[in-house]
């Protein structure tokens, strides 16, 4: 840690003391409760994909009758996105996530009672709208909070929660869907989230480079600062340069996004996130049905969800691992390609109940390891990208361009699937996978690599 002599008062620069510091055990708390708020988040998202079928076969209803539900809900995360990111940039991370964790608690636990497709729709719209906002303030607090050399992997430890909240879910749903029903499912994810609510309000602090932005010198940021594990000299003056040099000067937040110092970069990480998002949502929404419509009983259905998603945990995390040692470009471009060959693997794999379960498993899981490991890291490239004063706003409208991926997923996919059956989807994620490797190619400010490698 560097400190500088500025007149009579040292300066002590918390941007530097934070990313070149120890990670602390009070920063990695931080990472644990932001990431319990994105397993919740990822297993209510997910759960109206794991209800789908069981929803299909009680009501008597088509996949497409389902489908302008299942697309709704993007609209309403595309939205939730957008609007998180500007929240959390004025009001803060914290307010931001805990408001958003409160709204989709509340109104998928209201999905169980629900007796038509209308009123599904429209708790799904607006409970997305904070499932939506809840990702760009989860990856900008904690990317505000790891050192540097860590920062990529604390980024996606927090958002890989989001296919584990899908593992969490399609253990529960495989136990629930058989025995309780679709609505026994949605109150307990609703329920569950709204305990992890009180938790964030009790426990998450406020983001500390936030803070000085918006306040100044405080003893609120000092408390933080040495709860964080800093020691602060009594007469210095705080200041965060690096961030101080990067900050757009006289524009908006949404506004800077396309200044010349960030305008291609925005573009393409649009292009990156909205074609992974249809790929990621594809799954999400429609390989449970996939798995339904080939034969597969309930259980088995939510299971081949489920291994998609360990899969994901297990590529992201390793992702993460490989981007602070490689730099962001040559991970996530081979995972993206990986994604690619996975796909093409499926096309080639006839569903068949009577056939090997293990087999079609591992494909699931091998395919979810690239898709999501690819989906989880474009956040902590994001956030990378863009500084304190626009990255949530940066992040989120990321997300939010990205739901148009999703929504048009929500579409094609029932209609891949009515089309052309399992080869219809896979052809989708084939398609989507191949645009994603194109828009990382176009990405030029991706990380390089930390050298240091200690924690």
């Amino acid at each position: 840690m560097s400190v500088s002599a500025a007149g009579p008062s040292p300066d002590y620069d918390i941007g530097t003391a934070i990313d070149e510091g120890r990670w602390t055990g009070y920063q990695k708390l931080i990472l644990l409760l932001v990431g319990c708020a994105v397993i919740f988040d990822g297993f209510d998202n997910q759960s109206l994909g794991f209800a789908a079928p069981a929803i299909i076969r009680d009501w008597g209803i088509s996949k497409e009758m389902l489908s302008p539900v299942m697309a709704i809900g993007q609209f309403g995360m595309m939205f939730g996105a957008a609007l998180g990111g500007m929240i959390g940039d004025r009001f803060g991370r914290k307010a931001a996530l805990v408001g958003s964790v409160l709204t989709f608690g509340v109104l998928t636990a209201c999905i169980a009672i629900s007796n038509s497709l209308i009123e599904i729709g429209a708790l799904r719209l607006f409970a997305n709208v904070g499932l939506g906002a809840a990702f760009p303030n989860a990856a900008a607090l904690v990317s505000e909070y790891t050192p540097r050399r860590s920062r990529s992997l604390g980024v996606t430890a927090s958002i890989v929660c989001v296919p584990l909240g899908g593992v969490v879910g399609g253990l529960i749903a495989a136990k629930v869907l058989p025995v309780f029903g679709w609505r026994m499912l949605f109150a307990a994810a609703g329920g569950a989230t709204l305990t992890v609510a009180l938790l964030l309000i009790a426990l998450l602090p406020e983001s500390t480079r936030f803070l000085l932005r918006r306040e100044g010198d405080t003893p609120r940021l000092r408390r933080l600062l040495a709860r964080v594990g800093l020691e602060v000299p009594g007469d210095a003056r705080l200041v965060d340069r690096g961030e101080q040099d990067a900050a757009p000067q006289g524009k908006s937040p949404v506004a800077a996004l396309f200044a010349d110092s960030w305008r291609h970069d925005t573009i393409a990480l649009w292009a990156a996130f909205g074609a992974c998002l249809f790929a990621v949502y594809a799954a999400f929404s429609w390989l449970p049905t996939m798995l339904s419509d080939a034969g597969f009983d309930l259980a088995f259905s939510s299971q081949g969800l489920t291994a998609f998603n360990i899969g994901g945990v297990i590529a992201a995390l390793s992702g993460a691992w490989l981007i602070g040692h490689k730099g962001s470009r040559a991970p996530m471009v081979a995972m993206a390609i990986g994604g690619v060959i996975g796909a093409g693997v499926m096309l080639a794999t006839p569903l068949d109940p009577g056939g090997s379960r293990a087999m079609l498993i591992l494909i699931l899981g091998v395919e979810g390891a690239f898709i999501n490991g690819v989906q989880t890291t474009l956040y902590a490239l994001a956030a990378h990208v863009y500084p304190t004063a626009i990255r949530a706003t940066g992040v989120g409208s990321a997300t939010s361009v990205g739901r148009i991926g999703a929504i048009a997923s929500s579409f094609g996919g029932a209609l891949a699937l009515h089309a052309l059956g399992a080869s219809g989807l896979s052809l989708m994620l084939l398609a989507a996978m191949a645009a994603t490797t194109i828009a990382l190619l176009a990405v030029r400010r991706h990380s390089r690599p930390a050298y240091s490698t200690g924690v």
